[in-house]
């Protein structure tokens, strides 16, 4: 089986490649998704995929087969921005192809993937190995600003439960099980204007933030829960925003946003405690609270989330860890490697929020997302194609 799905990639491998082209091509940052979605599910339909369907949310799911275990693979169209196009070698949309990789924005986070994961539906018809499994693609809206939104909105209002979900985040030819959480929060201060000549007649609300930026840089020092693979937890100021009547006025408003990740065992309400027990916060009076995300999707829909992403992780003895495992090493001849991955993805909903079994591979890897020159290897696009053709068959055969 194994030298039949090896072989059968390979004879799509260069269709996989120009899709993968094709969709960085298309822009599509979050929120205007729309275009991709379309060629993703033109694509499936092409391909003759048992089913295709567009959501209200802008979702595309594609699935073969109608067994009794349910797959999903996951992969996200939004990108993030090009930035300055002068930092870049090629054009940052250019999907251009050398014989080793595919270069532009979402090359690696995560258009190849998405490539890998509909040529992985069609293989699994070609080879007749859908009896027993349910395989579906889902190609997944505006995760960059709010990861996990799209399969809240699956799960929690479509009522899509899956057997698990493979991630196809980058992973850099090794298995991801598990990741940490986050949150966004908000801390304000008020104080009291007053002119800058006489700034004693005021209360600087400037001065009163920077006591609890420094408690909070020396918070950030003392963690104490700490995960055996995770590690500990961490947090970041990340913006700052005053306000005042004119520059030359004590200003009366400052607020900061702090970006929080949660290491396994740590919870919303205690790392918001933590913050809200500082010396600085309580002698200022500030206010904690969670950053809400608001913006539509591309098709209108609009799904309010609270700014919380738990953090998930598989066990290594997990079956669905035993499967991966079993088909990386029939097909490439070597035993994976397990990792975790330090960014955040889908999973805080799926597993994080829903127990949903989650386990990551994906091609690419960090150094090259968000970053000018993106590029994939064509050999690990290949090889997650043919991952998410075996790791189903293998757990469905064995389970």
């Amino acid at each position: 089986m194994f030298d039949k799905i090896v072989a059968h990639t390979k004879h799509y491998e260069q269709e996989i490649y120009d899709l993968a082209s094709e969709l960085i091509r298309t822009e599509s940052l979050s929120g205007h998704e729309g275009e991709a979605a379309k060629i993703v599910a033109d694509k499936m339909k092409q391909l003759k995929f048992d089913s295709v369907e567009v959501d209200e949310m802008g979702n595309v799911c594609g699935s073969v087969g109608n067994g009794p275990l349910f797959v999903c693979v996951d992969g996200h169209m939004d990108v993030v921005a090009t930035g300055e196009e002068s930092l870049w070698s090629r054009p940052p949309l250019s999907g251009e192809q050398d014989a080793d990789n595919i270069y532009g924005r979402g090359a690696t986070d995560m258009k190849s993937a998405i490539a890998s994961m509909i040529y992985a539906g069609r293989i699994l018809k070609d080879l007749n190995l859908t009896d027993r499994i349910r395989y579906m693609v889902c190609a997944s809206v505006q995760e960059e600003p709010c990861e996990g939104l799209a399969w809240e909105y699956m799960i929690e209002e479509r009522g899509m439960h899956p057997d698990f979900v493979i991630l196809a985040e980058p992973s850099e030819d090794q298995i991801s099980l598990a990741q940490r959480g986050r949150m966004e929060l908000k801390v304000s201060v008020s104080g009291q204007t007053a002119h800058a000549s006489a700034p004693h007649m005021g209360d600087n609300a400037i001065y009163k933030m920077a006591r609890i930026i420094s408690d909070l840089e020396a918070l950030n020092a003392r963690m104490e829960v700490k995960d055996s693979e995770l590690g500990k937890g961490c947090l970041v100021v990340s913006e700052v925003h005053t306000k005042a009547p004119s520059r030359c006025s004590v200003a009366d408003h400052c607020d900061i946003s702090i970006d929080r990740r949660l290491t396994w065992g740590e919870s919303a309400d205690y790392a918001i405690d933590q913050i809200k027990n500082l010396p600085s916060v309580v002698e200022a009076g500030a206010e904690v609270e969670v950053h809400m995300f608001e913006e539509p999707s591309y098709t209108g829909k609009q799904c309010v989330k609270e700014c919380i992403f738990p953090a998930w992780k598989l066990d290594k003895q997990h079956p669905v860890t035993h499967a991966a495992q079993k088909a990386y090493k029939g097909l490439f001849n070597k035993d994976a490697v397990l990792t975790t991955w330090p960014f955040s993805t889908n999973g805080v909903a799926i597993m994080g929020k829903n127990n949903i079994p989650v386990i990551g591979y994906g091609p690419g890897d960090l150094k090259s997302c968000h970053v000018p020159d993106e590029y994939v290897k064509k050999e690990q696009v290949l090889a997650a194609a043919m991952m998410y053709v075996a790791l189903p068959i293998i757990y469905a055969n064995n389970n």
